[in-house]
């Protein structure tokens, strides 16, 4: 599949669904994953740790 039909499929496949994340929506949700990670990473630090 060429780099153009891969697009044009990625392009009518998001438009079928209902609505697109927009940039400030997704911000949110990114943060609250780093929060999460850097949460996880502390937590095994902290048991290394005992």
């Amino acid at each position: 599949m060429s780099r153009t039909s891969k697009f044009i499929a990625s392009v009518v496949a998001t438009s079928k669904e209902d609505m697109p994340a927009l940039p400030f929506q997704r911000g949110a949700a990114r943060k609250a994953m780093f929060a999460r990670i850097k949460a996880r990473a502390a937590e095994e630090a902290a048991r290394k740790r005992a």
